[in-house]
């Protein structure tokens, strides 16, 4: 395998974490079990990008679609997260981890937003790597969410919207863009994922369902990322 360039890593990557379920429907087991496993995978990803340099991972939890699912299936994520986000935090702290979300989370259950409150809150300070949780996340209703939110701190009826007036308004305005958005289980689609935010972002779809990421699957996306020439619409 051809080596990691350390002057071409990506500030910034983000992860959707696809085929949780399928992952563990494919081994006969429930679906819960998949999320469990693709939570620890999330960890040791997080772990795995830190030792290499990345300043930010964003990784695309829950959708705006995914209220869609069933309720045995929604209570069993929450209840995944209430339980490892609150026992993580030592974790987080240890490795000097700062936690961002983006997303709408007061739709959430209200001990759980208390949890993921808590836990930006505690980790603000810290200066290793960040990571960016996007739960109750879509990019249409972050577009929408931004104008709102320009249109509201306009003092003249006839101004117009700028990208700049968005921009500063999206979830997350103070992450970089992702250099690098990696999609796993073979999907090729970015189904309604940081829509403003990827203008300019490289794409790489993966094969393998979620929980079978590696960091040695890792390292192979971002080498063909150093790989890519990012000319941002210039010659």
């Amino acid at each position: 395998m051809r080596k990691l360039d350390p002057q071409k890593f990506p500030q910034h990557i983000a992860f959707i974490m696809d085929g949780n379920g399928r992952w563990a429907k494919k081994r006969g087991m429930p679906r819960s079990l998949g999320h469990k496993v693709g939570y620890e995978k999330m960890k040791a990803t997080l772990k795995h990008c830190s030792t290499r340099g990345i300043k930010v991972v964003s990784f695309w939890a829950f959708s705006t679609e995914n209220w869609k699912r069933p309720r045995a299936e929604l209570d069993g994520i929450f209840k995944l997260v209430r339980e490892n986000m609150h026992k993580d935090m030592p974790l987080f702290m240890q490795w000097n981890v700062r936690v961002t979300s983006m997303g709408d989370l007061t739709k959430f259950p209200k001990d759980m937003y208390d949890k993921l409150v808590e836990l930006q809150e505690q980790t603000k300070n810290n200066t290793g790597i960040i990571l960016n949780v996007c739960a109750n996340y879509g990019g249409k209703a972050d577009i929408v969410q931004a104008v709102n939110k320009a249109l509201g701190g306009s003092s003249s009826k006839q101004h117009k919207i700028s990208e700049a007036d968005i921009e500063s308004n999206l979830y997350g305005s103070d992450l970089p863009a992702p250099d690098l958005v990696v999609r796993t289980s073979g999907e090729q689609r970015i189904s309604n994922f940081m829509l403003w935010q990827m203008a300019y972002s490289e794409f790489l779809f993966l094969k393998p369902h979620w929980p079978s990421i590696t960091p040695k699957l890792i390292d192979k996306s971002i080498i063909k990322y150093q790989k890519r020439n990012r000319r941002f619409g210039k010659v």
